[in-house]
């Protein structure tokens, strides 16, 4: 299969190396890519968007982390300050 693995590396990535991180990550993947190949074979939807749905997926699974990781430590962080 072309690009396994670039698809490993953003699974280990997204998955911080943690092995229960790896496994949930893949498991994001494996949903995508078979759900992509589900849809693909049942509707008319080209398979280019298919990709660009599990691109923007992808992306924001990795940005959400960001977007929550970072306030919440700021939280426990002035928490701690205070207490």
């Amino acid at each position: 299969t072309e690009g396994a693995g670039f698809i490993g590396i953003a699974v280990a990535l997204m998955g911080r190396s943690h092995p229960f991180g790896v496994f949930l990550a893949a498991l994001l993947f494996g949903f995508l890519y078979q759900g992509g190949a589900e849809l693909a074979l049942w509707t008319s939807i080209p398979r280019e968007l298919i990709v660009v749905i599990q691109a923007l997926v992808i992306l924001f699974t990795g940005a959400l982390d960001n977007m929550v990781r970072m306030p919440v430590e700021r939280v426990f962080l002035a928490l701690r300050r205070r207490g």
